[in-house]
């Protein structure tokens, strides 16, 4: 069975393209360990409504530093036309997963991930974005375990994404010549 590759033109693109895939697992890993092991603190401490709402701010922010160091990493594999890293985040999140999804042929994914999921991640970002750069204490409301499950679901469905994604995803080098080895 093929498997899509997204091909570079030399060996030094292709080492490069290696060097961030490794950076992108290892990064990913990390975050999302971190994440699930927050996951679990908070759940312990849903009985505690301070503990609770302290903890539950960092699940909203982390879970947003993983997806972002996502796709920075993924933009260094093939960044869309116009790529900034000062894009918007919805933006980049959008054009970036179509890019990626365009390349490794995996369009039903993100179209399926986008019609499911996207505007929920959208409402889940501006909750984010009002404890990230609050502009009163409203900003600030008692988390319920309703919000939980909330951050939850779209933790699981981005995970899910990015497994499928990940996938028989491949990168390569086309006319190398081993001469120059």
């Amino acid at each position: 069975m093929e498997h899509p590759t997204k091909y570079y033109e030399n060996l030094e693109e292709f080492e490069n393209a290696f060097e961030i895939m490794k950076n992108f697992q290892k990064t990913h890993n990390i975050i999302r360990n971190d994440y699930l092991n927050l996951l679990e603190i908070t759940i312990e401490n849903k009985d505690n409504q301070r503990s609770f709402n302290t903890l539950y701010r960092a699940c909203l922010r982390e879970l947003f530093s993983l997806i972002e160091s996502d796709l920075y990493n993924l933009n260094g594999l093939d960044k869309y036309e116009g790529y900034s890293d000062y894009d918007a985040f919805m933006d980049k999140f959008k054009k970036t997963l179509k890019q990626i999804c365009s390349t490794w042929q995996k369009d039903k994914v993100q179209s399926d991930y986008f019609s499911k999921n996207l505007e929920r991640l959208r409402n889940v970002k501006k909750l984010r974005d009002k404890i990230t750069h609050p502009k009163d204490s409203e900003d600030f409301k008692n988390a319920t375990k309703e919000d939980l499950k909330l951050i939850k679901e779209i933790f699981s469905n981005y995970s899910s994404l990015m497994q499928k994604i990940m996938d028989g995803f491949f990168i390569g080098t086309k006319n190398y010549s081993f001469k120059n080895l």
